[in-house]
């Protein structure tokens, strides 16, 4: 049997405090060697791209894949899920929400994990249809005392102050950075929106904006200059992230399900997280959505 579960679905079952929490179980069984994802492919036409992202999570005993295709006629995100004991199930999830939601539950999820105070000052930089979610994430598990908001569109950075109960404030510069405990950009600029001069002693950096190698949005001395640099696959990483193939020493990058297992190993003061997405992340929070709809 097949069921859909259209956009509108997504967005009544799919809870971002209960993705937080379901992300950090699908990389910790990642980095336990239980669940397993692929890097991003892509198949080059001569008008669109077809983007494919398979993996299995064991938790649920559930495989399958995010894929997309994009290209001047527009682009169209699904995610397809098998139950694995029982693959006459197949579900398939529209998944331009639900990619919006896990995005922003993932990077919530990894600062969690390295900026332990309870409030923080936060900047948010960019204000499309991403950032929205980017900023719910990080309210359900931090107090957020300042909230400061960047676009290189002042008007669009007002504009976005104006849509929520926090008290947010709309920035003509970036000098609100050296005030910031954790930054969040989720831009697709291709040229550098801050530098390492910019960054308080102690910082937690969220890039978001790009999975296209030639957009970056941090100079590289940001991640020079960092202690650590977490990524969802480095593979995937060194093919699509320019700020990361563009670092000096490579060393210093930690893969998310092997950095999730040994947390307490690492004691930073900068730290770096560069999302891609991998098809783990939306197949556990597809299995979120399925599983308070009750259809599996």
């Amino acid at each position: 049997m097949i069921y859909y579960i259209s956009d509108e679905d997504v967005k009544k079952y799919l809870d971002i405090k209960e993705c937080i929490n379901e992300l950090r179980d699908a990389f910790t069984s990642y980095g336990n060697k239980k669940s397993y994802a692929n890097a991003r492919d892509r198949i080059y036409g001569d008008n669109f791209i077809l983007n494919t992202m398979p993996a299995y999570y064991e938790k649920y005993n559930i495989a399958g894949l995010k894929t997309y295709i994009s290209g001047k006629n527009g682009v169209r995100f699904v995610v397809i899920i098998f139950d694995v004991s029982d693959p006459e199930k197949l579900f398939i999830i529209d998944a331009n929400t639900l990619g919006q939601i896990r995005t922003g539950a993932l990077t919530a999820m990894v600062t969690s994990l390295l900026i332990n105070k309870k409030t923080i000052n936060y900047t948010l930089i960019g204000s499309g249809f991403q950032a929205e979610t980017q900023l719910k994430a990080m309210a359900s598990i931090y107090d957020l005392n300042n909230v400061y908001m960047y676009s290189k569109n002042y008007e669009h950075a007002l504009n976005f102050s104006k849509k929520f109960d926090f008290n947010i404030k709309a920035s003509r510069d970036l000098s609100v950075l050296k005030d910031s405990d954790v930054i969040t950009s989720v831009t697709n600029s291709k040229t550098p929106i801050f530098d390492y001069s910019m960054l308080p002693e102690k910082y937690h950096i969220n890039l978001v904006g790009s999975n296209i190698i030639g957009r970056r949005e941090a100079n590289n001395d940001v991640l020079d200059n960092s202690d650590i640099v977490i990524s969802e696959n480095l593979d995937q990483s060194m093919k699509e992230a320019s700020e990361i193939i563009d670092m000096k020493n490579k060393n210093k990058i930690v893969e998310l399900k092997d950095f999730i297992i040994n947390v307490n190993k690492y004691k930073v003061n900068k730290s770096v997280f560069k999302s891609m997405g991998i098809g783990l992340e939306d197949i556990a929070a597809g299995y979120i959505v399925l599983k308070n709809m009750k259809v599996i």
